[in-house]
């Protein structure tokens, strides 16, 4: 009897290990097979409902970090991605990381929706070919303004970084974070055109560094979209270096926000999506971009970030008009959205290193006191 019973038990401890190994195997390879993608972007800059939208089609879950300029996005690329399977950034940077091989070149037969890309903005010099990054938004960075507080609003960026100008705003005025386009409004301000490469060299910084000196004082300080947006919302902050979609969205909830693309020349720019050097989700990076480039979901990021996007604006009409999406139309038919021909636009350059050296070396000068 006693063998019986101890051949029980021991059969019962068996079979319990078996269940605990079949359990154990069973939420380790869940977990094993389990896709994340990880994705850097812009702060506000991409609409809840697409990446929702995105998991449940393609039961990939995706976790999105945000940042605030430019350079917090290059840092990350030149550490090979930094764990980042996507990354949105500025069309400044897309050249350097190319020639520094940064970047996985894009397969081309895994985007099938390329087609629906607006070709004036596929072409853009930082990589006309999409061999290695396709184009996500545009649009232009001018001057945000309240109603309530200024009441002489500048109209050229001459004006807005006067210090005899910002002096009676002192401690109500914010330039960009990301100091590349602080830079080229500074730039625009002293008469130099920063899309002319020539122009950035040691005598043009030299001016440049001074004159952000000179209005520093006057500065609440140097913000991203997430600061400069509430900040001029709720009054805080007068007047703002701002990219134009932005101060769309601010003015869904006030009208007392207004922007200005400078006459003496409004900044324009693209922003690509790349898959960084050390990506390790690959085939699902390339999925989300084609996923991006869809006119139904482009037009949910649009009415979400006001900015024009990458794929060519007559789609958006045709799904506006197709789904009686009224709030579409009006954002596409924004004269801010998609600026009139008569606007004065001024392209962002596409940085090389010597550029980029003059970018960390201004802003460290100046936020320094250098």
């Amino acid at each position: 009897m006693y063998d019986v019973k101890k051949s029980a038990l021991v059969g019962a401890i068996i079979v319990i290990l078996i269940i605990v190994g079949i359990a154990a195997y069973s939420l380790y390879s869940n977990h094993k097979e389990e896709k994340v993608l990880r994705v850097l972007n812009y702060s506000e800059y991409i609409s809840p409902k697409v990446l929702e939208q995105f998991e449940k089609e393609y039961g990939i879950k995706v976790v999105l970090d945000e940042y605030e300029a430019a350079e917090e996005a290059w840092a990350k690329l030149k550490a090979g991605g930094a764990g980042y399977d996507v990354i949105i950034t500025a069309h400044s940077y897309v050249g350097l990381a190319k020639k520094m091989g940064l970047l996985q070149p894009l397969n081309k037969s895994a985007l099938t929706n390329l087609a629906n890309l607006d070709p004036r903005v596929a072409s853009h010099p930082a990589d006309p070919n999409q061999e290695y990054a396709i184009p996500y938004m545009w649009g232009t960075t001018g001057i945000a303004y309240v109603t309530t507080c200024v009441d002489d609003p500048p109209t050229t960026w001459k004006q807005f970084l006067d210090p005899n100008y910002l002096a009676k705003y002192q401690g109500k005025v914010a330039l960009l974070s990301e100091f590349s386009e602080t830079i080229m409004g500074a730039m625009i301000a002293l008469g130099y055109d920063p899309s002319d490469r020539n122009n950035w060299n040691d005598q043009v910084m030299a001016q440049v560094e001074q004159l952000l000196k000179s209005i520093k004082p006057y500065l609440v300080g140097f913000y991203g979209a997430s600061q400069y947006m509430p900040a001029l919302e709720n009054g805080q902050i007068c007047l703002a270096q701002a990219w134009s979609g932005d101060i769309l969205v601010v003015q869904n909830t006030t009208d007392t926000v207004q922007f200005i693309n400078p006459e003496d020349g409004a900044l324009f720019w693209v922003d690509f999506i790349v898959i960084p050097r050390d990506a390790q989700h690959v085939k699902e990076a390339h999925e989300f971009i084609n996923f991006l480039l869809r006119p139904d979901i482009a037009a949910e990021n649009v009415k979400f970030v006001w900015y024009a996007s990458g794929i060519r604006k007559d789609l958006l009409v045709t799904w506006a008009e197709q789904h009686n999406d009224t709030e579409l139309l009006d954002i596409v038919n924004n004269p801010l959205v998609y600026p009139p021909s008569d606007t004065k636009l001024i392209p962002s350059p596409v940085l090389d290193e010597q550029m980029s050296s003059y970018v960390e070396t201004v802003r460290l000068h100046v936020l320094g006191g250098g």
